[in-house]
C-alpha cells in the first residue's frame, strides 16, 4: 500500500493525521511496519527514505491535524482547512519512528540545478 500523507517532525518522529476509518490507519493497526520517503518535488532532487514503525494516537489526531494545516496551507482559514477541521473528531495521529534511513542528493549530478529551491518542506 502506498499513501501520500502530510507530515510534521517532532522529537525524532514523523507525525501524520488521517481519519480513523482510513485504510492506511487500519493497515498500520494490523502491522506497524512501514516505509516512507520525504523528497524534493523539483530539481535538484534530494531526500530521505527509510523504514520504521508506526503507532496510532487517537488522542492527538485533532492536534496533529492543526500542525499539518499550519505547515501546508498558506491560508489556515480557507475552505479546505475548514473542511479538514470539520472532520477533526474522527482523526487519528500516526507517529512514525524511523529505524533505517537512506538519503540522496542529485544536486551535483544535475549541475547544481536549483529550480524551485526552497519550495519543498522535507
Amino acid at each position: 500500500m502506498l499513501a501520500s500523507l502530510w507530515f510534521v517532525p517532532e522529537d525524532g518522529l514523523l507525525w501524520c493525521a488521517t481519519p480513523r476509518s482510513a485504510r492506511v490507519a487500519q493497515r498500520l493497526a494490523e502491522d506497524p511496519r512501514c516505509a516512507f520517503e520525504v523528497a524534493e518535488e523539483t530539481a535538484p532532487y534530494r531526500g530521505v527514505r527509510g523504514q520504521g514503525r508506526a503507532t496510532l494516537h487517537d488522542d492527538r489526531g485533532a492536534e496533529i491535524l492543526e500542525h499539518l494545516i499550519a505547515r501546508y496551507l498558506e491560508d489556515p482559514g480557507c475552505d479546505f482547512a475548514r473542511w479538514l477541521r470539520g472532520r477533526a473528531a474522527d482523526e487519528t495521529a500516526i507517529a512514525v519512528a524511523p529505524a533505517r534511513l537512506l538519503s540522496w542528493d542529485f544536486g551535483e549530478r544535475m549541475g547544481g540545478a536549483s529550480a524551485g529551491a526552497g519550495r519543498s518542506r522535507p
